[in-house]
């Protein structure tokens, strides 16, 4: 089928709204994974993957080493290694987890946060604009193109300002 494959343990980064991964290996390089693929095989963000891959297509080799023909997941980052069980937590509602995300890690895709939500990206997507309509988060809207009718990306903060990072305004 193959005659150019080479196995590589993958560490699986993201995951795109298309449905396919990226992921890189301990040596740096990147590796794409297609949706049928991710789909076949269940791989999610944070996922350990041994893939067969082939050099990548030489028009996106420059930023993308490797692209997987096959794929095992063999572990994940968000395995619990503890052995004692965790405490029950009080339940925490979406709208407080939505808003604790943007804080921790600032503005965040629809995607990003169903992902760490552990959801589907269209119960977030209306959970956000709940709260945008109340007025207790901000949405930007990017496009990739000049050409887009519609944006390719939803992005939500907990501010405007949060969309504007001044790298010389630095606390003494």
């Amino acid at each position: 089928m193959f005659t150019d494959t080479i196995t590589k343990d993958v560490f699986i980064d993201d995951l795109t709204v298309a449905g396919s991964a990226f992921g890189s290996t301990a040596d740096g390089e990147a590796v794409f994974v297609n949706a049928r693929i991710v789909e076949a095989v269940k791989i999610k963000a944070g996922d350990y993957i041994k893939a067969i891959v082939i050099p990548n297509y030489e028009d996106k080799r420059h930023r993308v080493q490797w692209r997987a023909v096959r794929a095992e997941v063999t572990g994940s980052a968000f395995e619990d290694i503890s052995a004692e069980p965790e405490e029950e937590k009080p339940a925490v509602s979406r709208d407080v987890q939505v808003v604790g995300l943007l804080e921790e890690f600032g503005p965040l895709r629809t995607a990003t946060l169903a992902r760490l939500m552990n959801t589907n990206s269209g119960e977030i997507g209306t959970l956000c604009h709940g709260l945008y309509a109340q007025g207790k988060i901000a949405l930007a809207d990017v496009y990739s193109g000049p050409g887009n009718k519609r944006a390719s990306h939803r992005v939500w903060a907990v501010d405007i300002n949060e969309f504007d990072v001044d790298p010389f305004d630095v606390e003494e």
